[in-house]
């Protein structure tokens, strides 16, 4: 968390694309729901 907090991005895993795709959908769900300003995003390696 103070990775995030100090250089704006960090990396939470590393999964299969499937599975990484429904990660960031409930991420951002959830976000939006609580009003947090939480970005999620997929990138591939």
């Amino acid at each position: 968390m103070l990775k995030v907090h100090n250089e704006g991005r960090g990396v939470c895993g590393l999964f299969p694309r499937d599975i990484a795709a429904t990660k960031v959908e409930q991420v951002g769900t959830f976000a939006r729901q609580h009003q947090h300003p939480l970005a999620c995003v997929m990138e591939e390696n």
